[in-house]
């Protein structure tokens, strides 16, 4: 069989625009982006052929969709597909899949000799001159040092990317980016990620940075991790809370093989003092107090959402042991105070409140009260038993003037 052998299937169509191939998937127009493709499949799914491209998305498009004909060889051309494994699988009595084309990667990292031993402190950029950071600085420090800068992806997703070249320990890695999405800019970085090549484009580059932090020793894979034939996931602790993982995928029936090795590092230390809110605590006049019912706990994390802060002593001492809410219109502040943290809205960044109801069913019931920013972020306030937290509603639009909507529950199916 061949691509145009058979009927082509007039409800799909795929076809060619510039850098852009664009497709027909159950009626909805796809986009494949083929200035960043990284690999190509042909596959057999329930005995349909389909051509499988990787552009940081997964795109299945039907062999037999209209226009299929004319493109493949297109494509085949411009990038140099393995035609005779396509034709060769799309023949295949049973379902299937192969490789026909990879983007070959330079080698991006080396093992440095010498004996290094500040992994654990930070990392070195090498720029001019070269210049040693400490895994304590924060999203906002790193972009005034001038060694990187932000990115949106195709997607829309917000990364810094480092310019330089970087050592972490005995490891030296020609790139390192950060993720930049959503991040509260004041606290200090929290991961670091890079894929890491060999020249080969296979798990060599898995097992340099395995041999390189077990240290050629014998190891048992289930005290770091796993090692199955499908996918190779280790975890290293570097000390001091610093950490890092090394994930590599093999091609079998679910996953596709890149040939190349994800690389994590991740910052998980404490930092109390941005729980601190010194400020707030000597202008704090609270108008409105109410204690709740439970003792409901801010179940927030301080390193994602910068509204996490201690309990102002002042609403701590009339709260006691008690959960609570406040208002301070002096501030045009609203707060929530669980059992050690509290969330301190400006009232003017509120754009409303929503209380969810879930029903118990096959899964548990229970309530959520929600913020909804303006800008269209949102945080988790309280979490309590169904229909517990209804009865705040009205003291949350009197107080903020903010509407408070409560849809209908439904189960937890």
């Amino acid at each position: 069989m061949t691509p145009g052998s058979q009927k082509e299937n007039d409800k799909d169509r795929v076809w060619l625009d510039s850098d852009r191939l664009y497709y027909l998937d159950r009626g909805n127009q796809e986009e494949v982006n083929l200035s960043r493709l990284r690999y190509a499949y042909v596959q057999l799914l329930a005995g349909e052929p389909y051509l499988f491209l990787f552009d940081h998305q997964q795109h299945y498009i039907l062999a037999r969709s209209k226009g299929f004909s004319k493109i493949y060889p297109k494509l085949s051309g411009q990038f140099g597909f393995d035609d005779a494994l396509f034709f060769r699988t799309i023949n295949q009595k049973q379902d299937c899949k192969a490789k026909i084309w990879f983007l070959h990667q330079d080698r991006n990292y080396k093992i440095l000799s010498g004996d290094f031993d500040d992994d654990h402190s930070g990392f070195e950029i090498y720029s001019e001159p070269k210049l040693f950071i400490s895994w304590d600085i924060t999203y906002a420090d790193i972009e005034k040092l001038g060694i990187g800068q932000q990115y949106a992806s195709e997607y829309g997703t917000i990364y810094f990317k480092i310019h330089y070249p970087v050592r972490i320990g005995n490891l030296w890695l020609k790139e390192l980016e950060i993720y930049y999405d959503d991040v509260p800019l004041h606290i200090p970085i929290q991961e670091y990620f890079t894929t890491i090549y060999d020249e080969s484009n296979t798990d060599r580059s898995y097992k340099d940075l395995r041999d390189l932090w077990l240290n050629g020793e014998d190891y048992d894979a289930e005290d770091y991790g796993y090692e199955r034939e499908d996918q190779c996931y280790l975890s290293f602790d570097f000390g001091s809370q610093i950490s890092s993982s090394i994930c590599y995928t093999y091609e079998d029936e679910n996953n596709y093989d890149d040939g190349g090795t994800s690389l994590h590092f991740y910052n998980q230390r404490d930092y109390p003092y941005l729980l601190e809110n010194a400020e707030y605590d000597q202008l704090i006049e609270v108008t409105e107090l109410v204690k709740l019912k439970n003792k409901w706990d801010i179940n927030a994390d301080y390193r994602k959402n910068a509204a996490v802060k201690n309990i102002p002593p002042n609403v701590q001492q009339r709260l006691g042991k008690s959960s609570g809410i406040w208002l301070d219109k002096k501030n045009n502040k609203i707060g929530f105070a669980g059992r050690k943290t509290s969330l301190i809205y400006d009232i003017e960044l509120i754009n409303f409140f929503e209380i969810e109801n879930v029903l118990p069913a096959k899964g548990p019931g229970y309530a959520i009260l929600r913020v909804n920013l303006i800008g269209g972020n949102y945080h988790y306030i309280f979490e309590a038993n169904t229909y517990e937290l209804d009865p705040y509603a009205t003291t949350l639009e009197n107080w903020s003037h903010k509407k408070v909507v409560i849809p209908e529950a439904y189960y937890n199916c």
